[in-house]
């Protein structure tokens, strides 16, 4: 599943909702936790129904962020198991227990709504030194979890620090490499969110998390959307040299080599692998 671009949609926020289709990104997640005030919580998840109707008819995956509190999280859950919603964001998971028990609640939900049983995906976000250090158990915790995000700002709180590469660049690809050992992909950067002015500097910590191993990326600006779908996207020349490669290195094993040299370097297998992952990733499925 590739996000290079998941979008924040304020559940309350008619001109966001009204807006956000048109913005570019992969999906789209109507928002119940940090924007809503804590007195209108009860009031965005009464419009989650209409507002991921609307959101819905453009086609793009829908998700919803619930809110932590043990006091709003299940009926938050309740009300996003929707046939339009395609999948949960968790925040502040620490442990794999917490996934089990969320996916408990959305699989009766589901059969309550009449709906076909794994119909919601869950994406746990870590954003905190236990759920860090719990990683590898959260990632593999269930069938359901399909993503897994690294959330950075309340990660940089935790911590008593700042969202700085130097700060998050360890506990972002620790994310990262758990989520790949339980063959789930990682979205999230290893620093600020925040950042929608100045797209250099968010660009640099774009290509950051790229080298890092992650997918893709929450936003909460429009601005950032595109510098997120290029990034974790492929070019098309990207695209032309992992054909080249996956062809050569066919080639080469037809004739009973197990690498080739191409344009000063060597191609062995887990060059091929990556190139042909690359392929995959983004449509290529026969090749």
């Amino acid at each position: 599943m590739i996000l290079r671009s998941i979008l924040f949609v304020p559940a309350l926020s008619e001109r966001y909702i009204e807006k956000a289709p048109s913005q570019g990104a992969d999906a789209l997640v109507l928002d119940l936790e940090d924007s809503i005030a804590p007195s209108r919580k009860d009031d965005a998840r009464a419009t989650l129904a209409s507002a991921s109707a609307r959101l819905a008819r453009s086609g793009l995956p829908i998700l919803v962020r619930v809110n932590h509190d043990p006091v709003l999280l299940e009926p938050d859950l309740v009300a996003a198991v929707r046939p339009e919603v395609s999948g949960i964001k968790l925040p502040k998971i620490e442990t794999a227990d917490q996934v089990r028990q969320c996916a408990a609640i959305v699989a009766r939900a589901e059969q309550a709504a009449g709906l076909p049983p794994g119909h919601i995906w869950l994406m746990p976000m870590i954003e905190t030194p236990r759920g860090v250090l719990n990683a590898d158990a959260i990632s593999g915790s269930h069938e359901r979890v399909k993503v897994v995000a690294f959330g950075v700002e309340d990660f940089a709180q935790s911590m008593r620090t700042r969202p700085t590469h130097a700060a998050m660049t360890v506990p972002a690809q620790m994310v990262a490499i758990a989520a790949r050992a339980n063959g789930v992909p990682a979205v999230g950067l290893p620093g600020t969110i925040g950042e929608f002015t100045d797209l250099e500097a968010f660009g640099r910590t774009v290509r950051l998390a790229r080298e890092l191993g992650f997918s893709g990326s929450g936003c909460i600006h429009p601005r950032q959307v595109a510098v997120l779908n290029e990034t974790f996207g492929a070019s098309a020349a990207e695209l032309e040299d992992a054909r080249r490669v996956v062809t050569l290195f066919k080639s080469a094993l037809a004739s009973g080599q197990g690498a080739v040299a191409h344009e000063g370097r060597m191609i062995d297998i887990p060059i091929y692998e990556r190139a042909l992952a690359l392929l995959r990733d983004f449509g290529e499925s026969e090749v």
